[in-house]
């Protein structure tokens, strides 16, 4: 049997497992990557050789940050400062509104399953003291969505983009993106975002959520402990990174491990809890889907499925029809399919169908990672969304609420990114 169908047919025994979640999603591409070593496809040193990349370097070391920031209390200070803001607490879609902003743009920078953990509690305390002004119904799902969506604007924001990122790198005739090339497709989706949840989706949801306030864990959540002299060393060391990743004085991957090792000698966390709190499903996704796609390339399988899929639509087959047609679908798949899993496996196809069409890859990459962020129309595709089921949501919610902003940034990001970025 040759290279290219072995490949294939590992892809979808992968692809199988994505979706059933059989075994963990880590474990899936891990072994996917071994199995690709195994059939000789590619090596064994090729197989692992992404664990140690600067890619994974980068999100490996930003998760410390986050957490960092978060176990000495930083992000808390910046929760209650919200809080303070004049007539805030007056105003349901006021309050709504600048939750929002700053939940996005807190995801850009730190785990935004870490952001929607820390102000769901914060919330549900806000809401239990507004006298009924404010409700976790009509914010929870809506800061689900922010932390998803504000997760683009830089490259550490979530998974998809640092998938696209190794992707990249490892391909010839592609440039890796740089930290901030994302927040160009992101700043007009969190507008459309905000127009949106302060306009029809504030209607929407007074419409659509008929059920009481529900009692939850989040309500009497404890407060972490603030540490002010280390909240402001962790913050510090958080501006250190923003300033170096824009200036580029150093790969990503390099300057991210710095901040984090900062962190650690300066006690703003401790080695034991950059353990215990670090996201080795991501490293683990990230890792293996880089040496699975490796094989995929190597095999001849995205040769092969690139040629069948230009083949196969026709004259139908322009670069922006065909850039469209992978935004759309990405984003249909990743709402019963883990983000990073629908990233690992869309990626390296739209990847080589770009270089075929004589496309700009990059383009193609930085779709896909956007459309991931767009399946919001069930709470499956990513933890942040999950999460606030706890508002008492049903399936149907997000459907109504998620589906609409999703068609809605859909359309900007298609007008948006061939202009940004050209095709």
């Amino acid at each position: 049997m040759s290279h290219s169908i072995l490949s294939l047919l590992i892809l979808i025994v992968s692809v199988f497992f994505f979706v059933t979640r059989l075994i963990p999603l880590g474990i899936t591409a891990v072994l996917a990557s071994v199995a690709m070593a195994t059939t000789g496809i590619i090596t064994f040193n090729e197989a692992f050789s992404s664990f140690g990349s600067d890619t994974v370097m980068l999100i490996l070391g930003m998760i410390v940050v986050g957490n960092a920031l978060t176990e000495t209390g930083c992000t808390d200070i910046i929760g209650k400062a919200l809080i303070k803001i004049p007539g805030i607490s007056k105003s349901e879609k006021l309050f709504l509104i600048v939750v929002i902003t700053v939940v996005a743009m807190l995801s850009g920078f730190m785990s935004n399953t870490a952001t929607v953990a820390i102000f769901l509690p914060l919330i549900a305390s806000i809401a239990k003291t507004s006298a009924g002004t404010i409700t976790k119904k009509n914010t929870f799902m809506a800061v689900g969505m922010a932390s998803i969506i504000g997760g683009n604007l830089t490259l550490a924001g979530s998974t998809p983009q640092i998938v696209a990122q190794g992707i990249l790198t490892q391909t010839d005739g592609c440039e890796p993106m740089t930290f901030f090339l994302l927040s160009k497709a992101a700043l007009p989706l969190m507008i459309t975002m905000l127009v949106y949840f302060f306009t029809m989706g504030y209607i929407l949801q007074k419409k659509t959520f008929h059920f009481d306030e529900t009692a939850d864990k989040y309500e009497n959540a404890a407060i972490c402990l603030i540490d002010n002299k280390k909240a402001a060393i962790a913050g510090l060391i958080f501006l250190f990174c923003v300033i170096a990743f824009a200036t580029e004085i150093a790969t990503l991957g390099t300057i991210a491990i710095v901040a984090a090792c900062a962190c650690i000698i300066t006690g703003c966390i401790t080695v034991d809890r950059a353990a215990a709190t670090m996201d080795w499903t991501s490293i683990m996704v990230l890792g293996g889907s880089l040496g699975f796609s490796k094989g995929l390339a190597q095999s001849g399988a995205l040769q092969m499925l690139a040629d069948n899929l230009i083949n196969l639509v026709g004259a139908f087959a322009t670069p922006f029809r065909l850039f469209a047609l992978f935004l759309i679908l990405t984003s249909l798949i990743g709402n019963f399919l883990s983000s990073t899993a629908t990233a690992a496996i869309m990626i390296p196809i739209a990847i080589k169908v770009a270089l075929e069409m004589g496309s700009n890859p990059t383009t193609f990459s930085i779709g896909i990672v956007i459309a991931c962020s767009l399946s919001l129309a069930t709470p499956v595709s990513t933890p942040p969304l999950t999460m606030t089921l706890i508002g008492g949501y049903r399936f149907s919610d997000y459907l109504v609420i998620g589906g609409i902003l999703s068609i809605a940034c859909m359309i900007i990001a298609l007008v948006t990114l061939p202009l940004i970025y050209g095709l």
